[in-house]
C-alpha cells in the first residue's frame, strides 16, 4: 500500500482531506504541530508540523504524494498577522522544498490555493492570467513563493491547486453565516451582491486533491472552477432558505465594522477557467443546496 503525507490536517480542508484519505487506500501520515488533529483511525503522526519533515524522514516514509493544506495563522494581530504568518509559511516551505531535494524522491506534491490571488475580473482566470491579489491573498501568497519558483527540473512535481471559495461548516462560512444565524436569526449581504461568488464543497476540494495527484500532469498551477456560479445574493437567498434566516445589510451585523480584508474578499468578483479541463469535465461536483442540506 502506498504512503501520502498530509500537511495542514487540523485545518478545514486538512482535515476533510484526512477523512477522504480513511478510506484504505492509503497508508496515511499526517504532520501535527501546535493544534491538535480530530483522531482518524490509522493515521501516523509526524511531529512538529512541517519542521518535522527532514530528508531522512522523507525518505523512511517514501510518500508518492504529499498533500500541503496548511497555512499558519496569527489570529488576534489581523493584518500584520497575516504578514507574520506569511512569512513564516515562505520559511517552512522553502524548508520543505530543500528536505525535498536533498531527499531525491520523485513524488508529488498538491498545494491548496486560492482564487484571491488572481483579483477581480469579469472576464474568467485562466492558468495563464496574471496575480493580482486582494484582501487575505495579498499576505498568503508570499507563502506560496517556494513552489511557484521551483517547477522545473525537479524530481518531484508540484501541483498548485487554486480553489474557489470552500463550502463547509466552519472557516469563512461558520464565522459570518452560520454564527449570525445562531445569534441574531440574519446573514450579511455586502453591497448590492450582484458579484459572483464561486463556490464548492470543502469534500470536493479534499477529493479532487487527491484525483489531481494521480493524473499525468507537469508541474504547475490548475485552477478549479465550480460549475455552479451564483451571484452573492443568490447565495444568500439558498442559505436564508435552508436555516430560514433574513437576509440584511453587513453593516447592520457588524456596526462597529468589518476588517477591510474581510469586507473585499465579499465584495469580489472572481470566476475561474482552466486550460485543462479533463478532469473538471469528467467530475461529479456536489451541488451547493446539497451542501448546506447536509450542514
Amino acid at each position: 500500500m502506498d504512503n501520502v503525507i498530509v500537511i495542514g490536517a487540523s485545518g478545514f480542508l486538512g482535515s476533510a482531506l484526512l477523512n477522504e484519505l480513511s478510506d484504505g487506500e492509503f497508508n496515511v501520515f499526517a504532520t501535527r504541530s501546535k493544534r491538535p488533529i480530530e483522531p482518524v483511525e490509522g493515521v501516523t503522526l509526524i511531529e512538529g508540523g512541517i519542521s518535522g519533515l527532514s530528508a531522512a524522514t522523507l525518505l523512511a516514509i517514501q510518500p508518492v504524494a504529499i498533500f500541503h493544506c496548511a497555512r499558519p495563522t496569527f489570529p488576534y494581530f489581523k493584518k500584520w498577522g497575516r504578514m507574520l504568518a506569511a512569512e513564516k509559511a515562505r520559511r517552512l516551505n522553502k524548508h520543505l522544498v530543500k528536505q525535498l531535494e536533498k531527499s531525491g524522491l520523485t513524488t508529488t506534491l498538491v498545494f491548496a490555493s486560492g482564487s484571491l490571488s488572481y483579483g477581480n475580473s469579469d472576464v474568467a482566470h485562466s492558468e495563464r492570467s496574471p496575480l493580482n491579489p486582494l484582501s487575505y491573498a495579498k499576505q498568503y501568497i508570499r507563502g506560496e513563493s517556494p513552489f511557484l519558483q521551483y517547477f522545473s527540473n525537479k524530481k518531484y512535481r508540484v501541483l498548485v491547486l487554486r480553489f474557489p471559495w470552500l463550502l463547509g461548516k466552519g472557516s469563512w462560512f461558520s464565522w459570518f453565516y452560520l454564527k449570525n444565524i445562531q445569534d441574531q436569526k440574519k446573514i450579511p449581504l455586502f453591497g448590492r451582491g450582484e458579484n459572483h461568488l464561486s463556490v464548492i464543497a470543502v469534500q470536493d476540494a479534499a477529493r479532487l486533491m487527491v484525483l489531481y495527484s494521480k493524473q499525468k500532469l507537469n508541474s504547475g498551477v490548475y485552477n478549479i472552477y465550480a460549475p455552479y456560479l451564483p451571484t452573492q445574493k443568490e447565495f444568500a437567498r439558498l442559505v436564508s432558505a435552508r436555516f430560514n434566516c433574513d437576509i440584511t445589510d453587513y453593516k447592520n451585523l457588524y456596526p462597529n465594522g468589518l476588517e477591510r480584508a474581510a469586507v473585499e474578499a465579499f465584495y469580489s468578483n472572481i470566476v475561474l477557467d482552466s486550460d485543462f479541463q479533463e478532469v473538471l469535465q469528467k467530475y461529479p461536483f456536489k451541488r451547493i443546496e446539497k451542501v448546506l442540506e447536509d450542514m
